[in-house]
C-alpha cells in the first residue's frame, strides 16, 4: 500500500514538475519574442550592436527558435562577421531544415564570400519550394550569383522574373542594366539603367546614376552622360561612385569640343 502511494506521489510530483517546466518555456518564448520584436526595430534603424544584445538575450529565453536564430545570422552577417552569420543560419536550418528564408540569406551571404556552388544549391532548394513567399529576392540572388560568375545573359531571365513582382528593387533593376551593359546590349543597358534612378534614390544610393551616365557614354550620348556624372556628384558627394564619376567627368570634358 505504501509503494503505491509512494509510486503515485513520484508521478504527482514530475507531472507537476513537467507543468511547471512548460509552463516556464512557454515564459520564455514569449519573453523572447518581445525582445526579437525590439531587435528588428533595431536592425531596421541600422543601430546593429543593439539589436545583437536583443537577440542575444531572446537566444537564452528560447534557444530553440530558428526565428531568433536566422536573425541573428542576418545581425552577424551584417556586421561582416560571417563564420558566426553561416553557424547561426545552419542552426536554424538544424532545428527547421525546410526554412527557405534560411537558405535565402545564406545564399547571399555565400555569393557575398564568392562560395558560389553552395549559394547555387540552396537558391535550387528555394526555387523548387511553391511555398515560399519571397521568392523574388530569391531570384534575385540568383541573378547576381550569374552576374559575378560573369554570366550575364544567364543572369536575365533571373533578374526579370523577380522583377515581375518586386519592381521597384533597386539593386535588381540595376543588375539588370549592368547584365545588358556588359554583353554590349545598350539600346536595352540605357533605359533600364535609366528607369532604375527612382527607385534608387529613395534608398540613397548612387548606382543607378553611375551606371546609367557610363551607358550614355558607352552610347555615345556624351552630353547627357555628363548630365548625370554632374548630377550625381552633388546628389551624392558621399555616394560610393562619386570619385569615378568626377575621373569620368574629367575625361568627358578633354573630348568635348
Amino acid at each position: 500500500m505504501f509503494r503505491l502511494f509512494f509510486i503515485a506521489l513520484m508521478m504527482c510530483s514530475f507531472l507537476v514538475s513537467c507543468a511547471g517546466t512548460k509552463r516556464t518555456e512557454e515564459e520564455n518564448a514569449i519573453k523572447a519574442d518581445l525582445n526579437l520584436q525590439i531587435a528588428m526595430s533595431y536592425i531596421k534603424s541600422g543601430n546593429y550592436p543593439l539589436a545583437l544584445k536583443q537577440l542575444l538575450i531572446a537566444e537564452e529565453l528560447n534557444p530553440k527558435s530558428e526565428v531568433v536564430q536566422v536573425h541573428l545570422g542576418f545581425v552577424y552577417y551584417l556586421r561582416e562577421s560571417y563564420e558566426l552569420a553561416e553557424k547561426h543560419y545552419q542552426k536554424a536550418l538544424r532545428l527547421k531544415p525546410d526554412f527557405s528564408e534560411a537558405k535565402n540569406l545564406m545564399a547571399r551571404m555565400y555569393i557575398d564570400t564568392n562560395r558560389y556552388n553552395q549559394a547555387e544549391e540552396l537558391l535550387q532548394q528555394i526555387i523548387q519550394d511553391l511555398t515560399y513567399q519571397d521568392f523574388p529576392k530569391a531570384y534575385g540572388h540568383y541573378g547576381l550569383l550569374e552576374f559575378k560568375r560573369k554570366k550575364y545573359s544567364a543572369a536575365v531571365p533571373h533578374l526579370k522574373k523577380s522583377l515581375e513582382r518586386d519592381r521597384e528593387n533597386c539593386e535588381t533593376n540595376v543588375l539588370l542594366g549592368r547584365s545588358y551593359l556588359e554583353m554590349d546590349q545598350l539600346a536595352l543597358a540605357v533605359p533600364q539603367l535609366d528607369k532604375s534612378i527612382p527607385f534608387c534614390m529613395s534608398l540613397e544610393s548612387d548606382e543607378a546614376h553611375y551606371y546609367s551616365a557610363i551607358a550614355l557614354y558607352r552610347a555615345g550620348q556624351k552630353s547627357k552622360s555628363r548630365f548625370r556624372f554632374e548630377e550625381l556628384t552633388k546628389l551624392f558627394s558621399n555616394g560610393k561612385h562619386y570619385e569615378k564619376a568626377q575621373k569620368m567627368l574629367e575625361i568627358i570634358r578633354k573630348d568635348s569640343p
